[in-house]
């Protein structure tokens, strides 16, 4: 007769010797869009906006969503693309927890109508929807 030697040790669900994926290079990968930083009730917020520009805009984050960092970078400022802003172009207050190392862009979502932002990794921030292309000087 044998005696019981209890359950024989398995190998761990979880391995920590497994390898880390790369972390990937953000300009490759597509854009992710936050509204966290935009003031509600500034007048380029999101409520603000007609019917007309709030599809306008849903429909260029489809878009965008649909390109990479890079490709977006080389795409005309007037088209898919991107335009550098000036901090002290922007008229109306820029968020105070918004550091001022991080560089604001224009996207455009409706025409020339811009939205004014910054971008973190993949993460394009979203400060302003300029319904009424005021927020800055245009050319």
């Amino acid at each position: 007769m044998s005696k019981f030697q209890g359950a024989k040790p398995r190998r761990a669900a979880f391995d920590n010797k497994t390898e880390q994926p790369a972390p990937q290079d953000p300009d490759r990968l597509p854009p992710t869009f936050s509204f966290e930083f935009m003031i509600e009730g500034n007048g380029y917020s999101v409520p603000c906006c007609g019917p007309d520009n709030r599809a306008a805009l849903a429909d260029r984050l489809f878009r965008l969503s649909r390109l990479t960092w890079l490709q977006i970078r080389q795409a005309p400022r007037h088209g898919l693309g991107t335009e550098k802003i000036a901090r002290e172009a922007i008229k109306p207050a820029i968020p105070a927890n918004v550091t001022d190392d991080a560089q604001l862009l224009a996207i455009r979502y409706n025409g020339l109508h811009p939205m004014v932002g910054f971008r973190d990794g993949r993460v394009f921030n979203i400060l302003f929807v300029d319904h009424t292309m005021d927020c800055y000087p245009h050319e």
